[in-house]
């Protein structure tokens, strides 16, 4: 693994594990629960991305997701989650 990639993996490992921590002794209250369920879940998918060689490709064409975005959200899934965020840029991330 590539360094970037590698200290990315290792940062997204110590994320999970603290949101483990966070819903295995109940830091969180219940209506925040679901939300860290889910970003949960986001980290390990995006983890088992990196062991497959697969990270950085969108889900649905294969296509390749843009550094910059992987880089403001390494969860981020396909093209169109890219698409999504550029909705709400004022400016185009891309010139």
């Amino acid at each position: 693994m590539e360094a970037n990639l590698q200290k990315l993996y290792s940062e997204l490992r110590t994320i999970k594990n603290e949101l483990l921590e966070s819903l295995i002794h109940e830091k969180c209250s219940p209506e925040i629960a679901p939300i860290v369920e889910e970003e949960l879940k986001d980290i390990e998918e995006t983890l088992e991305k990196i062991e497959a060689g697969k990270f950085g490709l969108c889900e649905f064409s294969g296509q390749l997701i843009p550094d910059a975005y992987l880089y403001m959200v390494p969860t981020i899934k396909s093209i169109e989650d890219v698409n999504e965020i550029n909705r709400y840029y004022c400016k185009p991330i891309f010139s």
